[in-house]
């Protein structure tokens, strides 16, 4: 019985002792995350963690705050004010942090949530200018840690990747959410609670923050590094199948240039004009071919490598579209095609203006192989919301159901030979999906086999 009772003292902490460990806690969950952030992460996790460190960073010192109050019964607004603003920037950039682990969070998510921390954050100071009792001030402060976490604890809750560490991470925060609930509405039946009582409910609570504080830091990193081998993984079987297409695809027009050259040269003295000129056109075609495969294997290989800077900056866009149908004219005169644009004059976005290029010139190349001699090939645009649109649209051969859904992935072969048998990997598609995730846009196709195709892709309106 006796080691009970000693046991039992483990979970009978004072209230400041427990402040004491929040802010001793929450500091070296910062410092992990920061030495983590500088030396293993990537570049697009450093963000994340950049902006969970300082969410440790500034409820470290809330805690610390709290803990140095030595009057906690006189109201003082200053001491409320600055504790509480620091708490509630901690929970928020929490929140932050958590919607970017979720895929798919735009920039509207992120704006709603900036403005939920603003009303509520003024909500509360309402409550200190009306000097709203010890009780009501604790009930506010949870209902609005609960507020800025509920939303985005739900998104990450239900995003379709799962695993062990996101299921951990997950049910921390499903008990925390709990918690914040229970110390919304306790404290409305104590007229006497304040965030400093010895009431043994409040010791409960502020353990149970603590514990979850540790768990989400350590769980949030852990899910962090699991992605990271995720992705490496994913590049890794990316490699291979990519090796395996280069390989196979580079030997087409290499053969065609070596075999025409042999011919040209054994028989120099047998060939007239007409038919040296057509073998010449052959080797053309051929380098060509093999060109383009070079290009993009060039550009995708800087892309996965981080090698190529995301630069955007305010593009006129016929600018683009027009040098783009002026550098594939030719290859569409040799087919009768003509290549149309229907967007107006002096229509401006925000953009990197090489990655652009690569989409429009990858599309529009693209158009142009799977259309048919005096065929056409249409680029437009619309406005939607916050977001513009562009179509690339032909009248060619189509594309079949079941080829639509692995147009973008390199882990599913998808080579088909145009209407005059020209040849390509795939490659460019995926390019052109990795460029217009990069501006946080889309890409999808809508096709009919015999009636033609319309690849569409969607970019940010941020002018």
């Amino acid at each position: 019985m006796e080691i009970l009772n000693q046991f039992s003292k483990l979970f009978v902490l004072d209230i400041r002792n427990t402040m004491g460990l929040l802010f001793w806690g929450n500091f070296a969950l910062a410092t992990l995350v920061f030495t983590f952030r500088f030396a293993l992460f990537s570049k697009d996790n450093k963000t994340h963690l950049l902006i969970f460190g300082c969410s440790k960073i500034f409820q470290s010192f809330a805690w610390l705050a709290f803990f140095l109050r030595t009057d906690t019964v006189t109201i003082s607004p200053i001491n409320i004010i600055i504790t509480n603003t620091l708490i509630f920037t901690s929970y928020y950039l929490e929140s932050i942090a958590m919607l970017m682990m979720v895929k798919g969070s735009s920039k509207k998510s992120y704006r709603v949530q900036l403005v939920l921390f603003v009303t509520t954050l003024l909500l509360f100071y309402s409550t200190v200018w009306f000097e709203a009792a010890a009780n009501i001030r604790v009930s506010m402060a949870s209902f609005i840690i609960f507020a800025l976490l509920i939303v985005p604890s739900l998104r990450f809750l239900t995003e379709t990747r799962s695993s062990l560490f996101k299921k951990i991470l997950g049910f921390n925060y499903v008990i925390l959410l709990t918690t914040l609930v229970f110390r919304t509405i306790y404290p409305l039946f104590k007229t006497s609670t304040t965030l400093y009582s010895a009431d043994p409910t409040q010791k409960i609570i502020f353990l149970i923050i603590f514990l979850m504080m540790i768990i989400s830091g350590v769980g949030y990193l852990l899910l962090l590094q699991e992605e990271k081998e995720l992705q490496i993984k994913q590049l890794l079987d990316d490699k291979d199948k990519f090796f395996s297409i280069i390989a196979h695809d580079l030997r087409g027009p290499f053969n065609g240039i070596i075999g025409l050259s042999e011919l040209l040269l054994e028989n120099d003295n047998q060939l007239n004009n007409k038919e040296t000129n057509e073998f010449i056109q052959l080797i053309n075609q051929s380098s060509k071919s093999a060109f383009s495969l070079l290009d993009n294997l060039l550009t995708w290989a800087q892309s996965q490598t981080g090698s190529i800077q995301f630069t955007p900056k305010k593009l006129e866009i016929n600018s683009i579209i027009d040098k783009t149908i002026h550098l594939l004219a030719n290859i569409a005169k040799t087919k009768n095609i003509n290549i149309r644009s229907e967007i107006e004059a002096k229509q401006f976005m925000v953009g990197d203006k090489n990655m652009l290029e690569t989409v429009f010139r990858n599309l529009i190349s693209n158009a142009i192989k799977f259309t048919n001699t005096n065929g056409e090939v249409i680029v437009s645009m619309i406005k939607e919301k916050d977001r513009m649109v562009f179509s690339v649209q032909d009248n060619g051969i189509g594309i079949p159901a079941g080829k639509i859904a692995n147009l973008f992935a390199i882990n599913k072969r998808n080579t088909t030979s145009g209407t005059n048998d020209e040849t390509g990997t795939g490659l460019g598609l995926m390019l052109c999906k990795d460029f217009i995730e990069k501006h946080g846009g889309q890409i999808w196709v809508k096709s009919q086999p015999g009636k033609g195709s319309v690849f569409s892709f969607s970019i940010p309106d941020n002018l």
